[in-house]
């Protein structure tokens, strides 16, 4: 990696699903992956499953270029998070792959407690109920001064950051939700955690971005950098999958 920071990969479904895309895309992943997408009972999920493992092959490849797309495996570790198995590299790659309806992201770094998460806005979801079963007493009260359309904003920059964070530690949901809370200001996005979580809050930068107009995004950086990573954006990298 050139620079020591976080390598920043989106896609939306609508723009990189042209014709043959995901046949180019299919053959970069294991006989393992081939195989799970195909259990997918509906198209369009099959299809994004295909769409984000791609990516991260090819994402990890931009970094590492020595190696092909197709010839990284993966493993998990004890609470389910993926990790580069082989091959092994001259520095150590760790990563995050997160899709939701219509987009995929994934990240790659040097640090292993980065995560990313990707959501789709629904404009139905019912924030305060939502909230009141998954969330901090803290982030409840925030939405309850909020009107609506900016409590559903604020619901998915608080759903992306928590799931974010979640991955960076690569714990998954066996940290409840409600263990930890996010303050999202103008100048700042912080974290304070219940007493019973060992983490240093001032050890976090995070950072919110929307892909589209549907979808909210996420990066939680554990890196303790002063000041955060960088972050570099890539668009999808549609050409080195069809070559």
């Amino acid at each position: 990696m050139a620079n020591d920071g976080i390598e920043l990969f989106v896609g939306l479904i609508e723009s990189i699903d042209t014709p043959g895309a995901v046949d180019a895309c299919r053959r970069l992943l294991s006989v393992d992956e081939r195989a799970r997408a195909e259990r997918f009972m509906f198209e369009r999920h099959r299809r994004q499953y295909i769409f984000a493992h791609a990516m991260l092959r090819l994402a990890l490849s931009h970094v590492a270029p020595n190696v092909a797309p197709s010839d990284w495996s993966f493993s998990t570790g004890r609470y389910g998070r993926p990790f580069v198995a082989a091959p092994a590299t001259s520095t150590a790659l760790h990563f995050s792959l997160s899709h939701a309806d219509g987009c995929v992201a994934c990240v790659v770094s040097r640090h292993e407690a980065v995560g990313v998460d990707v959501e789709t806005v629904s404009r139905r979801v019912a924030p305060l109920s939502t909230a009141l079963r998954f969330f901090a007493p803290e982030e409840v009260e925030t939405l309850r001064g909020l009107p609506e359309p900016d409590a559903i904003q604020r619901f998915f920059d608080y759903w992306t950051l928590k799931e974010a964070y979640l991955k960076a530690r690569g714990f998954g949901l066996n940290l409840p939700l409600d263990g930890f809370a996010m303050q999202v200001s103008q100048k700042a996005i912080e974290i304070s955690f219940k007493p019973d979580i060992a983490d240093d809050p001032h050890g976090w930068c995070f950072s919110l971005s929307s892909p589209s107009p549907s979808h909210r995004l996420a990066i939680a950086d554990g890196s303790r950098a002063a000041g955060g990573l960088p972050i570099s954006r890539h668009a999808w990298p549609l050409q080195e999958a069809a070559e």
